[in-house]
């Protein structure tokens, strides 16, 4: 999932007149007892940290809203921890067999039964407000396909986590709509949006066929540029969901190959190709990307030759320098980081034993993925 792949953005101020589509979505229901939005939450076996994702959901006020957990046949205690918690404001459908990440968050969307659909991760917590600022702005602007909001980040014992180590999309200080095609530009070269931290129209969603389960790690990535492509986009700057960063996670943990990274050059490829005509600057775009993109092969690289995975390490430093020979300027400035490079491109097996971190591969050192290359 593409949620931790968050990038630097170069700010460019856009239109916030909103185009009117031929025709006018479902208007959200305007008596206080109707719900206008599903809250979904796909699990699997998210026990450890479920009891706080619920009271987050349980406690929103101001806009009545169905509570709908979709459950990948988790075999730990989160079925009955939803249960105990949540008692009849929550339904819960279990899947007859594993769906994955995109087949579940698919299944959440065509069990919901409202206009409005937000999918919330099983670790993240929605804060105070949240519902009630997505729904409002549905409610203002008839047009919306998808509203975001800033997040705040929080570790696995809910302290924060300052920006200065884990940065968090940011589209400034003031609400902004962006009009089809206009966001597209915004995922040109990172992805802005915190899953959780969304909110769909479910006709939006339904209009460009879902979450694409032939993604796996960008699946999310990939979804936001189909709708963005033909529905407006709000973006509210207010944080109204802390979402969970535990560095033992899957998404977050070293992976053994590169096959994430290779399916978001796919992506990022895909978008400099069919939607360079929507693109403000499409070249500086494509070199931002690339920079970009190569700075996570380098950091894969070097936790590759700290994992001791030689052969890996030395295919993502050719990546990263292929897509980006501007860093070899970021090596040159960095002594000890272009020392290791160096014994890795000239003997990458001796590399791999020198470098080695037992315990923590590649936490000592990292590339930072903002600033000047």
């Amino acid at each position: 999932m593409s949620d931790g792949l968050l990038f630097s953005i170069e700010r460019r101020s856009l239109s916030s007149h909103c185009e009117i589509r031929p025709e006018m979505p479902t208007p959200l229901p305007t008596t206080t007892s109707t719900p206008p939005v599903t809250v979904a939450l796909p699990t699997y076996n998210g026990a450890r940290h479920l009891a706080d994702a619920l009271r987050g959901i349980l406690a929103q006020e101001g806009v009545p809203f169905d509570l709908l957990v979709c459950d990948d046949r988790s075999d730990d205690e989160t079925v009955s921890l939803v249960r105990s918690l949540a008692g009849d404001r929550a339904r819960i459908e279990i899947n007859p067999e594993r769906l994955g990440l995109a087949g579940n968050w698919n299944r959440c969307a065509a069990l919901a039964r409202t206009p409005l659909l937000a999918i919330v991760h099983q670790d993240d917590i929605l804060l105070p407000g949240h519902l009630a600022a997505h729904v409002d702005a549905f409610a203002r602007l008839p047009g919306l396909g998808m509203a975001i909001s800033a997040v705040e980040v929080i570790d696995a014992a809910d302290r924060p986590i300052p920006p200065t180590v884990i940065e968090r999309p940011d589209l400034g200080p003031a609400e902004r709509l962006f009009p089809p095609p206009a966001f597209v530009a915004e995922l040109a070269h990172r992805n802005p949006v915190r899953c959780s931290a969304v909110t769909l129209r479910a006709e939006a969603l339904a209009s460009i066929g879902g979450f694409d389960p032939s993604y796996r790690y960008a699946v999310d990535w990939e979804c936001w540029l189909r709708l963005a492509r033909r529905w407006p986009v709000c973006w509210l700057p207010l944080p109204s969901v802390a979402v969970r960063w535990h560095p033992d996670s899957e998404t977050h943990r070293f992976k053994r190959g590169s096959a994430d990274l290779d399916e978001l050059a796919l992506l990022l490829d895909q978008i400099h190709t069919l939607d360079r005509p929507s693109l403000p600057h499409p070249s500086r775009s494509r070199r931002l990307a690339h920079r970009l993109l190569g700075r996570a092969f380098l950091n894969r690289s070097l936790d590759a030759l700290h994992a001791g995975d030689a052969p890996l390490a030395l295919r993502c430093l050719r990546r990263s320098l292929s897509l980006s020979p501007a860093l070899l300027l970021l090596l040159a400035r960095d002594p000890r980081l272009a020392a290791q490079m160096t014994a890795l491109s000239l003997a990458p097996r001796w590399a791999s034993r020198r470098f080695r971190h037992p315990d923590q591969p590649g936490q000592a050192d990292s590339v930072p993925t903002s600033g000047p290359a």
